[in-house]
This record gives structure tokens, sequence and C-alpha cells, in this order.
């Protein structure tokens, strides 16, 4: 997944090479999840497989090798699923909250 320009200064300067290092090195190019490789054409569809690095305990910071994963788009989508709804839930709270102020 690509990394959000506002995430951009939580990566350390040498990001390129730690995502080589998990997705060609030890992942040898394929997903660590479901084991679909790299650049693999997805089954009905246009398009191709992409593996990116996931961090498994959801904090970019954290960038130890036991914490990285090689994921493909579906994998890495279900592993951030219960987070990015968390996040969304959050969002809508605070929209609400705004709402109600805003009609005082």
């Amino acid at each position: 997944m690509p990394i959000k320009p506002q995430n951009k200064n939580l990566y350390p300067n040498d990001w390129k090479w730690i995502s080589a290092q998990i997705r060609y090195g030890r992942a040898k190019n394929q997903c660590e999840k479901c084991g679909i490789k790299n650049g693999n054409k997805i089954e009905g569809k246009k398009g191709k497989i992409i593996l990116t690095v996931a961090h498994l305990d959801q904090d970019p910071t954290n960038n130890s090798f036991t914490n990285l994963s090689a994921l493909c788009q579906k994998c890495h989508f279900s592993h951030d699923k219960r987070e990015n709804l968390k996040k969304r839930i959050i969002t809508q709270s605070i929209k609400y909250s705004s709402q109600q102020i805003l009609n005082l």
C-alpha cells in the first residue's frame, strides 16, 4: 500500500531498502500469508499482484523485521481491516459531534 503523504515522516530514510529486504529477500517475492507470487495476474480482473510490506502491529515506526510481513493487496487489506474500521468510526464520530456543536 502506498505511504500516505501525511505519514511519510514516520518511515525511516532507508524504508525502500527495508521493504525490498522483506519482499524479495525473506519472502522470496511472494505473499507471506497466502503464497501468491508477486506480479501474477489477478484472476478475472485487469492488473497484477503487487507485494507490499505490512506493519503487523499497525505502528509504522516499528520497523523491526519481526514486525514486518510481505503481503499481497488482498492479504494486506484483510490485515488492516480492523484498524481501518476503528479509524472510520472515530472519523464519523468526530464529524457527527462537530455537526451537533454547529447546530447549537
